[in-house]
């Protein structure tokens, strides 16, 4: 396919899904752009076009592209023998998303637009764990925890063709990984929906079975069931959660609980847990996978002393790119140590050795780092998924300045969170 054909099919107007097709009817269909409409004269053409439509791969973009961004993710669609299709609303989207499974869905961050489509297609268990990709101009912190914070799975920048290319390889045609045990139930006692659907995500692809609650009796009820092995409690719900905990306890003392809570009541509800063992805060306006990277944390026991030092919750840009190459990716730091950083991305670097360009915590000056691959851990559900994509890195070498600064910024940060 041409990159003047595959743009073509980038532009292909929304079509009927093929159920919604009659025998007699004219079926626009995506995968035949170049060729125009093609009519459907009996039934066992129908069913001839509706087989090969759903066995083709698509990936669904959202957003009002130009031409050359356009061109690019033809261009990336073909190199991932994926079918593009465009459009430019929710509803569009939505309608497609309704009676149809993409491969990919790639959205444009210009409004509020593909937010509210993500949300929507979390809530659908068929589209809990298919790839969203968010399309941005500037890659940088906010872009980064903007996207994460209503569902997507990475952010690419619009402007290159190569990350969105490898990305898009990888995420098309993974297949989920067989489960072997279940982590227990996961009781999710969240006021705002939007939230409750994105940490029921994230939690069922890392194994929980999930309940949710939207009051406090329903939070105590089932929190005092012994297969229960997680809570994530709102403390909009219970601004209190000493009493319900203790009180929980007194039948299911295997719970970790999770208390989130806006950043400003952040001190005084850890203090007000501090007594308590396997009980954390967290904030929440965070990215939902900090609330598993938390409970995985106190299901770790005795992880303090294991470990040189703790790793911190910490996101920042950072660029990366394998050792003697010539062009940068980028990902968001997820956690860090003072010796080593872990990087969430859809698509880790296949090689060992990668340099790091980041900001230290607390710093506005940016280190380069050498660093060993000690880790991947590879989009898709997960008996292990205790972090979302990416890779973790330990640090090996760097300037001696640099390694300075990043000590100091984590020592820095440690003082403050631990």
């Amino acid at each position: 396919m041409t990159a003047r054909s595959s743009a073509a099919v980038s532009q292909t107007p929304l079509c009927r899904a093929p159920e919604e097709a009659s025998a007699s009817a004219t079926l626009c269909a995506p995968r035949f752009a170049d060729a125009g409409r093609i009519v459907i004269n009996s039934r066992r053409e129908l069913a001839a076009v509706r087989r090969g439509y759903m066995e083709t791969r698509h990936m669904l973009t959202l957003g009002d592209f130009e031409r050359g961004e356009r061109i690019r993710l033809a261009a990336a669609a073909e190199q991932a023998a994926l079918t593009l299709l465009s459009v430019k609303t929710r509803e569009e989207a939505s309608r497609w998303l309704s009676a149809n499974e993409a491969s990919a869905l790639l959205l444009g961050t210009q409004d509020s637009s593909p937010s509210e489509l993500a949300i929507e297609a979390r809530a659908e268990a068929r589209h809990a764990r298919m790839p969203i990709l968010a399309l941005a101009d500037d890659l940088s912190d906010l872009s980064f925890a903007d996207a994460f914070s209503w569902g997507a799975d990475d952010v690419v920048g619009l402007g290159r063709l190569r990350p969105l290319a490898s990305r898009l390889r990888v995420l098309a045609h993974s297949e989920p990984q067989p489960s072997a045990e279940h982590r227990g139930i996961a009781v999710i006692a969240e006021t705002d929906r939007n939230r409750r659907v994105l940490l029921g995500r994230v939690l069922r692809n890392a194994n929980y079975h999930i309940k949710f609650a939207v009051s406090l009796d329903d939070t105590r009820q089932f929190a005092e069931d012994p297969e229960v092995s997680l809570v994530v409690l709102d403390a909009e719900l219970d601004p209190n959660p000493q009493e319900t905990i203790t009180r929980c306890r007194a039948t299911n003392q295997r719970a970790n609980w999770v208390i989130t809570c806006p950043p400003k009541e952040l001190r005084r509800v850890r203090e007000s847990l501090a007594e308590l063992p396997r009980v954390c805060a967290a904030d929440a306006f965070t990215p939902p996978e900090n609330v598993l990277f938390l409970s995985n944390e106190l299901s770790s026991s005795g992880f303090e002393t294991r470990r040189q030092s703790p790793r911190i919750l910490y996101g920042t840009t950072v660029a990366f790119r394998a050792k003697g190459h010539h062009e940068d990716d980028y990902g968001f730091t997820y956690n860090i140590s003072e010796t080593g950083v872990f990087i969430r991305t859809t698509a880790p670097p296949d090689q060992d050795t990668v340099w790091l360009e980041l900001c230290p915590p607390r710093s506005g000056s940016r280190v380069r780092l050498v660093g060993e691959v000690a880790w991947r851990r590879r989009f898709g559900p997960s008996d292990h998924a205790t972090v979302p994509p990416g890779f973790g890195v330990r640090i090996v070498d760097g300037a001696k300045s640099d390694i300075q600064e990043w000590r100091a910024g984590y020592q820095s940060l440690g003082q403050l969170v631990l």
